[in-house]
């Protein structure tokens, strides 16, 4: 796999990190997240590339902790049905094959910050990470998988039609199909569903992290930044942007 992940110099992460644990402390403490992300941005003169590792990095100790309670690992699906958010998952790990930057958060997910979704295209490092995935679930089978891929989206037909195939010659239960919007089509009440969305995990009964286990078992991911610990260590007291006065009119 190529490897053109940036490397944080030092001081660019420390800023990064002390926006994040500031942010982190202004949403344990109720405050929008908007008006907070753009605050701690603000303080730490983080540019937009920072600020989106942020929004995708970092949520409430609240959120966070329920998040990890209902996450699911392989021999924990072997008598359920998995649903897969299929574009989620695929973009996911070709961003790791393109050598794309990713991030842990501190809610548990791999996720990517490239921005693939709206000009994705299929390309020969499509159909890898799809023969990733089925190799992937071969070792570690579920009772039946369903992939929903977003209809809207260029080829996605195509794409669903690669996996069917694939999943029959690997003797995998499943389907593989379009959807106009799958995170409202997951048979929530009797599946684990596969996805690194906030939408699908927050509804989700049991959720895995389908993209980053298949990337953890063919070669660990290189992380742009690493979130995952900014979740059960102490909060600040304290936090001078509490001072500002953009909080003293917000409930």
């Amino acid at each position: 796999m190529p490897d053109v992940t940036p490397r944080l110099d030092p001081q660019t992460k420390w800023r990064l990190h002390s926006a994040a644990a500031e942010f982190f402390f202004l949403l344990n403490k109720g405050y929008p997240r908007t008006a907070s992300l753009a605050l701690a941005g603000n303080r730490h003169d983080l540019d937009a590339s920072e600020r989106m590792l942020l929004s995708r990095g970092i949520f409430s100790q609240k959120e966070a902790l329920a998040r990890h309670a209902k996450r699911r690992l392989p021999p924990g699906w072997r008598r359920e049905l998995l649903a897969v958010d299929g574009h989620n998952v695929q973009i996911t790990i070709e961003s790791r094959l393109y050598g794309k930057p990713l991030l842990k958060a501190n809610d548990g997910a791999l996720r990517d910050i490239a921005g693939l979704s709206s000009r994705y295209r299929m390309t020969e490092t499509s159909v890898t990470a799809i023969d990733m995935v089925v190799a992937f679930l071969k070792l570690f089978p579920p009772r039946e998988v369903l992939f929903l891929f977003d209809a809207p989206m260029s080829r996605s037909g195509e794409l669903a039609a690669f996996y069917r195939a694939r999943l029959a010659e690997a003797g995998i239960p499943g389907k593989a199909e379009t959807s106009r919007v799958p995170e409202s089509e997951f048979p929530y009440h009797r599946c684990v569903a596969a996805s690194s969305d906030r939408a699908v995990l927050d509804s989700a009964l049991r959720w895995t992290d389908l993209a980053c286990l298949v990337i953890d078992y063919f070669g660990p991911p290189e992380l742009a930044v690493d979130f995952s610990g900014l979740l059960l260590a102490r909060s600040v007291k304290s936090c001078p942007l509490e001072a500002n006065p953009i909080f003293s009119s917000l409930p």
